[in-house]
């Protein structure tokens, strides 16, 4: 069997490697790769940028949002449906302990001995067998692979606690990791709000179910005109639970204080990746604010995940704007870069 796999350089170029795809070692199991999404962080790397606790060393192999089918089963593997040759599955990357604190308690994202494997930028891929989820029949496998940014957005949404019925939601950004957010939202039974800057995104989050939009103007600079209309919505109270979806300039972080209705959660899903900001303690101590951070998911997240595709309570067909095939994983980078569509793909023919 041969394959193909694309590596990215340090210039940002890509190289492919082609050859013999060797069987999957003990415990492991191959999969034939069906698609696989471009995440904010693999265009961190794509722009020279490094994400937090990513060891590169180039040529770099990326591709973690991948679903697709067993083609071959080590030794060890237990022959139980999800793991055997033609069943469809989701992997997850990440290689935890399994012993740590935080393992046992299971937080396995938090894991401090934290490995990770990322296969998805090929046509083949091994991953341990216990990293796999099944696909359920009723989802499509290229749609599958979202079950690692839904897995994502799924443990930040477990830790808003007391959402109240009927209530506002509002997310800050309506690129793909947004519009799951407000998929998220809406299916807690809340009123949602979706800002952007960019038009088509907007339009999108109208179409995915938002019951109102807002254009902000200007990224650059605090935007007090963006607070006076998500109030105009909320009847001068403010959203219930704010969620910051996109890697925003501090000052947006602070906005989002103005934003939340006093006993208000802000959830900080998406890193700025910047210098440290500064919040005001007094605004959030007297209006009594919950602030909640969030990283990555647990193999149960994805369970989830892959459940609610099934069900169709959350959709992300739509999500996806562009497929690019793998051997034009450059142009599909360069075209993500520029954030012009929503999720873009990277499938196999």
């Amino acid at each position: 069997m041969i394959g193909k796999r694309a590596l990215i350089l340090e210039n940002g170029e890509f190289i492919f490697q082609e050859g013999e795809v060797p069987p999957p070692p003990p415990g492991e199991v191959l999969i034939q790769v069906a698609g696989c999404g471009i995440c904010g962080t693999d265009l961190n790397v794509f722009v020279g940028k490094k994400p937090k606790g990513w060891k590169i060393v180039f040529p770099f192999q990326m591709g973690h949002e991948l679903a697709g089918t067993i083609v071959a089963v080590g030794e060890g593997v237990p022959d139980e449906p999800g793991l055997r040759v033609g069943d469809r599955v989701v992997p997850d990357g990440r290689l935890p302990c399994g012993y740590c604190r935080y393992c046992r308690r299971g937080h396995e994202n938090l894991c401090v001995q934290q490995g990770y494997r990322a296969g998805g930028f090929a046509q083949y891929a091994a991953y341990p067998f216990r990293n796999l989820v099944a696909v359920p029949p009723e989802v499509d496998l290229v749609e599958a692979a979202f079950a690692e940014p839904l897995a994502c957005c799924i443990n930040g949404n477990n830790k808003l606690v007391d959402v109240p019925l009927g209530g506002t939601g509002l997310v800050l950004g309506t690129g793909p990791i947004g519009l799951i957010h407000l998929q998220l939202l809406k299916n807690r039974g809340l009123r949602t709000i979706g800002i952007d800057l960019k038009d088509n995104r907007l339009e999108a989050a109208r179409a995915i179910g938002a019951d109102h939009v807002i254009k902000a103007e200007n990224p650059l600079q605090f935007d007090t005109g963006l607070v006076d209309r998500v109030k105009e919505l909320t009847d001068g109270h403010g959203a219930d639970v704010v969620v910051s979806a996109a890697g925003l300039d501090p000052w947006v972080l602070e906005e989002t204080l103005q934003m939340v209705a006093k006993q208000g959660q802000i959830l900080y899903f998406a890193a700025t990746l910047s210098d440290p900001v500064t919040l005001n303690l007094d605004v959030i101590h007297y209006k009594e604010l919950r602030l909640v951070g969030s990283h990555d998911s647990t193999r149960a997240d994805y369970e989830k995940a892959l459940a609610l595709l099934a069900a169709g309570n959350v959709k992300v067909g739509p999500i996806i704007s562009h497929r690019y095939p793998l051997e034009d994983i450059y142009n599909a980078f360069c075209f993500a870069s520029e954030r012009a569509g929503l999720k873009v793909m990277v499938v196999n023919r």
